[in-house]
Order: structure tokens, then C-alpha cells, then sequence
């Protein structure tokens, strides 16, 4: 089972600052929560989103795990090269409560990774092996990625963030779900809204996905 974790405002700190720290990094980076970074090295990429401040960066040994309880994690990522102080973050994770992740060792970890297809950071599509083949997961991934970024047309991705006010304002309006769900389809499938996206009209149709919450009865 592929799950979408929340972790919007969330605390995540990455243990290991380099390629693998990295891909994990760039993963977080679409998630809007806040990525320390804990490593007593790091690359040059990771460098540029530290200097940038995208993410904050703390210099530390890594023969040990005490760094952890200073913090209060909803995730760790351990990435280091070293297999056996990827457990003991692990474990020391788990112990604060925490997920836990370890990119060499899915078989201790809450959770495996998948490679994520990321489409204008409004889409994400997911390829998993079950931690079985990271390397074929990638590859597929690939392969996919072509696929779906020809599928996926720009009209979705503008409709998706109609659907995404629509929705938030249709939860103050309308007081059954069964109700708000029939509005937000009606929204997809409306005709009027579809040609404006079309034509860019964006903010024109916004208006008209408002207007159709306001008659709705």
C-alpha cells in the first residue's frame, strides 16, 4: 500500500549530506515542511538550498545518535554510507515517538521510499518496488515519466488548483459531503470552465466555480 504522508509544517530531519541525502532532499522539497539537515559534510547541490535557505543545515559528528533528542521529528531519513549507524538512527528514532527511514535498509524501515513521478508539483505519481529494487523502480520510473507528462495536459493541472479552492470554500458552504462531492464534480465537468482554462481565462474561471458554490442548493 502506497501512502501520501502528510507532512505539510512538519519538522524532517535527513541524516547524511550527500548524493543519496540529496534525492531524499529533493524529495521533501515539494512538501512544505521544514527539512534540517544533519551531517558532518555535504555536497554542493545541498550547499546552494542551505546557502538559499530552503533547508537549515546543523554540522555533527555522525558516530552517534544524541543529535535526535534535541529535536522533535515527525520523520527521519538516515542516509548515511554506513549501514549500521543507519539502524541506531533508526532505532534512536523510534524511540522519540518518530517514523524512521533507512535508504539501505527497507527491511527496518516504517516505510518504503517510492520513486515519485512530480508533475509542476500538483501531480505525483508513485513507483514502488516495496524497497525490493530501488534501482528498478527508478528505471520504470523513467519510462513512465514520459508517458504521463504527455497524458497529464496543462487544463488538468489548472483545473486541479480550481478544484482545490473549490473545495476549501464548498466545506464552509455546503454541510454534507455527499453534497460537496456532487459540487466538486459538477465544477470538473462543467463545459464553461473547461473552455476558459482552455483559453487561459484562468481567474474568469475561478469566478465561475464560485458563482456555481453561491446557486448551489
Amino acid at each position: 500500500m502506497i501512502v501520501d504522508l502528510h507532512l505539510k509544517g512538519n519538522l524532517v530531519i535527513v541524516v547524511g549530506g550527500g548524493a543519496e541525502g540529496l534525492k531524499k532532499i529533493n524529495s521533501l522539497l515539494t512538501q512544505d515542511c521544514k527539512i534540517l539537515l544533519i551531517s558532518d559534510s555535504i555536497n554542493t547541490q545541498i550547499k546552494k538550498y542551505v546557502d538559499s535557505k530552503k533547508i537549515e543545515f546543523q554540522n555533527a559528528k555522525l558516530d552517534e545518535t544524541n543529535f535526535l533528542s534535541k529535536h522533535k521529528p515527525y520523520l527521519v531519513m538516515a542516509t548515511t554510507d554506513n549501514k549500521n549507524l543507519n539502524r541506531k538512527i533508526v532505532e534512536a528514532a523510534r524511540k522519540l515517538n518518530c517514523l524512521a527511514y533507512a535508504s539501505d535498509d527497507p527491511e527496518i524501515s516504517d516505510f518504503a521510499h517510492p520513486s515519485v513521478i512530480n508533475i509542476e508539483d500538483t501531480i505525483q505519481i508513485a513507483i514502488s518496488t516495496k524497497g525490493k529494487s530501488p534501482a528498478m523502480a527508478r528505471r520504470v520510473k523513467m519510462q513512465a515519466e514520459r508517458v504521463f507528462k504527455e497524458l497529464i495536459t496543462r487544463e488538468d493541472i489548472e483545473l486541479i488548483k480550481i478544484q482545490e479552492i473549490a473545495r476549501q470554500n464548498a466545506k464552509k458552504e455546503i454541510s454534507t459531503q455527499i453534497e460537496r462531492k456532487k459540487y466538486l464534480y459538477a465544477v470538473i465537468n462543467d463545459n464553461q470552465i473547461k473552455q476558459l482554462i482552455k483559453d487561459n481565462k484562468l481567474e474568469i474561471a475561478q469566478k465561475r466555480a464560485n458563482q456555481m458554490l453561491r446557486d448551489w442548493k
